[in-house]
């Protein structure tokens, strides 16, 4: 009985024994499962940084090398509206250049009209004294004709002996006025109390005068 009791002790410590090593087999198992697990996990979180950063970085790197058709359009529309300035500023040249002609010609009218106004208002003068000066020679010309004729009325009562001396010391105008005036037979005979000189010189001026 007693060889049976220590048989069966032993047997089941054996048991245990098996048991304990299977149990430390499975928790070493586990363990490594785990290890193994973890591992995997921070395999996969180191990787996953990195697909961010090239993610990051590719988005980097196309916004640091945008499309090159972005600036060769704004190149296109800068050349455009220099374009456009410039042809702005030429136009607002031209039209200053042209007003600046229009204002100086505007000015040479003002002068014109103003020259043509004060010619105008010369000639209306000269005008006037040409005719206050036409009348006066009128009058002093009916006056020399009225003078002239009394003259000689003179001279016709005064013989042709002593009206040739008298005519001979007058001047050649008044000598002329008078003869014109005097009676054709008194003239006549006054001429051969004269110097032939003189009535060469009574002669042309009344010829000049258109008298006789």
């Amino acid at each position: 009985m007693k060889k049976i009791m220590i048989v069966a002790q032993v047997f089941i410590a054996v048991l245990i024994i098996i048991k304990v090593v299977s149990y430390f087999g499975v928790l070493q198992k586990l363990d490594m499962f785990t290890e193994t697990a973890i591992t995997r996990s921070a395999l996969a979180q180191s990787k996953a940084p990195s697909a961010n950063v090239n993610t990051q970085t590719a988005i980097g790197r196309q916004a640091a090398s945008p499309d090159k058709s972005l600036p060769d359009a704004k190149d296109a529309m800068d050349d455009m509206l220099a374009q456009q300035r410039d042809l702005a500023q030429a136009l607002a040249a031209k039209k200053s250049e042209l007003d600046g002609r229009e204002n100086a010609l505007r000015a040479d009218e003002q002068r014109l009209i103003a020259m043509r106004k004060d010619i105008t208002e010369k000639i209306a003068i000269l005008k006037a004294q040409e005719e206050k000066l036409a009348a006066k020679l009128d009058t002093a010309r009916e006056e020399d004709i009225k003078r002239y004729k009394e003259m000689a009325k003179v001279y016709d009562a005064t013989p042709p002996a002593k009206a040739g001396p008298m005519m001979e010391k007058l001047d050649t105008k008044t000598a002329a006025g008078i003869t014109m005036n005097m009676k054709k037979d008194k003239a006549g005979a006054l001429w051969a109390y004269i110097s032939p000189q003189k009535a060469v010189e009574i002669t042309r001026e009344i010829t000049k005068s258109g008298g006789l």
